[in-house]
C-alpha cells in the first residue's frame, strides 16, 4: 500500500460528493469513480468539490481526479467508500474484484440488509483472492442534496451512526484507520445490528403501497405527514416481526415508537410522532410506483429480512404480504433480491452459522 493516505470514493451523487469534499478538506487524498462520463469531465474540471449548509463543514475540497476506470480509481487506495443505492452493490464488487489488493477495506455506505454478505459473495465468484477487510454503515452521515455537479447542500449531520465489519472481528481494524475522521461511527456486534438498525424496510415499502391510489392518480401529497393511522399499523406489524428476529439473532433493539422517540424527542404514539414531525415536513410523496421505496428497499431490504425469518424458522406474515404485493404490482421491475441462493447461504443455513458468518 502506498505511504500517502489515498481514499477512493465510488458513486458520485449526492453521498460521494460529500464524503469527498470532507474528507479532502481533512488532507486526505481523494479519487472518484463514477459510470457517467460527463459527471467526472465536470469534477475534473471543477477540481474538486463545494459544500455548502453545515458552518464547519463549508468549503471546497480539492481530488486528486475523477474517472470511469474502476482499477485506476481504487489501485492503491487504502479506504474504498461504496456510496451507491444498494442495487449497484454487487455489480460494483463485481468490477472491483480483478483489482483488490491485500490490506485494502472496503467500506459499503449505507449497506441495506445483509449487504456485506451479497458484495462478499460477488467479490469471491469474480475471482477476488485478495485478504481485504469489509464493512457497512448503517446510513448516510450526512442529509445532503446534489445542488449540481461539484456543489453539494449539507441539511444536517447525524450524531451517531452504526458500522460494523464483516465478519466483526476486524471492527478494530476499521476503527483505526476512520475514528479521527469519523467519531459519530459507533462499532456494534456486527452487521446483523446495523441491519435491523436501518428500518427503511418498515417506513418506506408498507405505506407507499397504500398510496397506490394517490400515486396513480398524481394527487400532490407528503410522504410521512400525510400518513394515516392504518400505514402506521402496517410499520407496527412489521417491527413487531424485526423485534422477534432481532431477539432470534441476540440483536439488542427497542422498537420503532421508542426509536423515533430517542433520535427525534417526540411524544405521543408513532402516528402522532410521524404525523407532526417537523423534520419529515416537504418531504413529497413519489410520482410513480417506480421509486426506490419499491424497486430498492423490497429485493434489497425486505427480501433480506424475509431470509433470516426463513432461517430463523419465525413467521412473517407482514413481510410476506408487502414482498408479495411489491412483486404482482411491479413484476419485472423488481430484482429477485437477496434470497438464500443469491446471498450463497442454503436451506440448511441456521441462526448459528449467520451469527458465526458475521462476528468470526
Amino acid at each position: 500500500m502506498s505511504e500517502n493516505k489515498r481514499w477512493a470514493i465510488v458513486g458520485a451523487g449526492n453521498g460521494g460528493q460529500a464524503f469527498a469534499a470532507y474528507l479532502a478538506m481533512q488532507g486526505i487524498e481523494i479519487s472518484i469513480y463514477d459510470i457517467f462520463q460527463n459527471t467526472v469531465d465536470k469534477l475534473n474540471e471543477l477540481g474538486g468539490v463545494s459544500i455548502s449548509g453545515n458552518g464547519k463543514l463549508t468549503g471546497f475540497g480539492k481530488i486528486a481526479f475523477a474517472s470511469t476506470d474502476i482499477r485506476k480509481v481504487i489501485d492503491d487506495s487504502d479506504v474504498i467508500w461504496v456510496i451507491q443505492p444498494s442495487i449497484y452493490h454487487k455489480g460494483i464488487a463485481e468490477k472491483m474484484a480483478p483489482y483488490l489488493k491485500d490490506g485494502q477495506t472496503i467500506i459499503i455506505n449505507p449497506i441495506s440488509p445483509l449487504g456485506t454478505i451479497e458484495f462478499r459473495k460477488a467479490l469471491d465468484d469474480n475471482g477476488c483472492k485478495a485478504d481485504i477487510t469489509l464493512a457497512g454503515t448503517s446510513t448516510l452521515l450526512f442529509a445532503c442534496r446534489l445542488i449540481e455537479q461539484g456543489k453539494v447542500y449539507i441539511n444536517g449531520q447525524k450524531k451517531e451512526l452504526s458500522i460494523a465489519a464483516y465478519p466483526s472481528s476486524r471492527n478494530k481494524q476499521v476503527e483505526k484507520l476512520i475514528k479521527s475522521y469519523f467519531p459519530e461511527f459507533k462499532y456494534v456486534s456486527d452487521i446483523l445490528a446495523v441491519s435491523f438498525e436501518n428500518m427503511n424496510f418498515e417506513f418506506h415499502p408498507g405505506p407507499t403501497i397504500l398510496y397506490t391510489a394517490m400515486i396513480e392518480k398524481n394527487i400532490d401529497f407528503e410522504y410521512y405527514i400525510d400518513f394515516v393511522p392504518s400505514q402506521v399499523k402496517l410499520i407496527e406489524a412489521i417491527d413487531k416481526e424485526r423485534m422477534e428476529l432481532c431477539a432470534a439473532y441476540g440483536v439488542e433493539a427497542v422498537d420503532a415508537t421508542e426509536t423515533f422517540k430517542e433520535l427525534y424527542g417526540y411524544k405521543g404514539n408513532l402516528y402522532e410522532m410521524i404525523s407532526n414531525a417537523g423534520c419529515y415536513k416537504g418531504i413529497k410523496g413519489p410520482k410513480s410506483l417506480k421509486v426506490r421505496y419499491l424497486i430498492e428497499d423490497v429485493p434489497y431490504a425486505l427480501r433480506a429480512i424475509q431470509t433470516l425469518a426463513k432461517i430463523a424458522g419465525i413467521q412473517t406474515t407482514a413481510i410476506d404480504t408487502i414482498i408479495n404485493l411489491a412483486y404482482i404490482l411491479l413484476g419485472d421491475e423488481l430484482d429477485e433480491g437477496r434470497t438464500l441462493a443469491n446471498l450463497g447461504l442454503s436451506e440448511s443455513t441456521t441462526v448459528d452459522d449467520i451469527i458465526s458468518m458475521c462476528r468470526n
